[in-house]
């Protein structure tokens, strides 16, 4: 755990709340090290922060909610998270702040940060572009740079008067160059034309413990009628299990011929065929893998009566957003009933010319998400903003801080 700082290398403090902000935090302070030696790395971070040794001030399964009636009932223990950061903030040194999504908390953390003179490198945008544009101004306010991933990000946050930085999608990392990309479209290819083959079919039902509830319930009968559809074929369920989630809660479900898997989901998707996906970054994994799927999303009555009201996308999942028109299926609440999930989730064995249309999409998406090297290329811009701020950004409480960068 790193507690001292060396003399003249900075302290950072990352925040993140989901599975996928843990994951992009640990390859964001394996990159901060290698380029700012000696670097003061502090977290509110999961298991994968926490495994690369950075001293963990509170953990992000205490407030890892989202929902509106979810966050009520977890209020309390936020609070007290929220209490022991401001606290950590006031007392150390703290350079620079970086949140990783995850709005709801790390936009007070924003607030507080900005308020005792410690710069915001925000990285990953909050969708204000999807619901809620009128947060746009209070959000600018908040932040000194903003890092985006999705292509079209960047304009809408230029255009309001944002210093944004464009960073390609963290998932390149995993889905680039070096992904097999065409190996393992052909090696589906060549299953889905014996028709009698064996198939692997992925179950990924996120990593929002509220929604879980759910979800699996139904994805496990849309399982079983799967089975029911094609009773003569080797068919093999894989059901993954996010990090820092307790494969018990799945088991639970998935009992009897189910595989429970904690493989990181790039190494996963290349056994894939098919997969039932929940709406996340999950959906965009599948995406860039090139894996056929429907995307799932259930959650509860309240949360979707809201969502409905406030969302203003034509689409939910991400690769959808990312080309403006429909590339998979989405099954939302009442939509997402196991006998219709079945047939469709079938309808790509059967539909040689829509799996090829959904490969040139998926070519389309991946060139769109950019190249690898997010993470080098995310931390020598974290440099330039320490180094543009002087050390005289946080000696001062409460000091204004100017926004950094090239506004490119």
């Amino acid at each position: 755990m790193e507690t001292t700082r060396e003399h003249g290398a900075p302290h950072i403090f990352i925040s993140c709340g989901e599975a996928s902000g843990d994951r992009y935090g640990a390859a964001l302070v394996a990159a901060l090290r290698s380029l700012i030696p000696g670097v003061r790395i502090s977290a509110l971070g999961g298991p994968r922060l926490a495994e690369t040794g950075v001293e963990i001030v509170a953990d992000s399964a205490e407030v890892a909610v989202m929902g509106f009636a979810e966050v009520a009932t977890a209020l309390p223990a936020i609070l007290r998270v929220q209490r022991r950061i401001w606290k950590f903030l006031a007392d150390e040194t703290v350079d620079l702040v970086i949140p990783i999504d995850f709005p709801g908390f790390n936009g007070k953390l924003a607030s507080q940060s900005r308020s005792l003179g410690v710069p915001v490198f925000w990285l990953i945008a909050p969708q204000v572009w999807a619901w809620g544009s009128w947060r746009t101004g209070g959000f600018r306010q908040k932040v000194d740079r903003l890092g985006t991933i999705l292509p079209f990000e960047t304009s809408y946050f230029n255009d309001r008067g944002f210093d944004v930085f464009p960073m390609g999608h963290p998932l390149m990392e995993d889905y680039g160059e070096g992904f097999p990309f065409e190996e393992s479209l052909a090696k589906r290819e060549h299953k889905f034309n014996d028709r009698e083959g064996p198939l692997t079919i992925g179950v990924l039902p996120g990593s929002r413990r509220q929604e879980l509830a759910h979800l699996l319930p139904v994805l496990k009968v849309t399982c079983q009628a799967v089975m029911g559809h094609l009773p003569d074929r080797e068919l093999k369920f894989v059901v993954s299990a996010a990090p820092g989630l307790d494969p018990l809660s799945i088991s639970s479900v998935f009992d009897g011929n189910f595989e429970i898997s904690q493989e990181p989901l790039p190494e996963l998707m290349t056994r894939l065929d098919l997969a039932l996906v929940c709406s996340g970054t999950a959906s965009l994994e599948a995406a860039l893998a090139g894996v056929p799927h429907e995307l799932v999303y259930r959650t509860g009555a309240l949360n979707a009566f809201v969502a409905r009201r406030l969302v203003r996308t034509a689409h939910i999942g991400l690769s959808n957003l990312i080309l403006d028109r429909r590339m998979i299926r989405e099954h939302f609440q009442e939509q997402a009933t196991p006998l219709p999930l079945a047939r469709n989730l079938l309808r790509w064995l059967v539909r040689p010319a829509e799996r090829q249309a959904f490969y040139g999409d998926v070519r389309s998406v991946r060139q769109l998400c950019g190249e690898s090297g997010v993470w080098e290329r995310t931390a020598l811009e974290i440099r330039s903003l320490i180094e543009a701020q002087g050390p005289a950004a946080t000696s001062e409480k409460n000091a204004p801080v100017q926004a950094a960068g090239n506004g490119s």
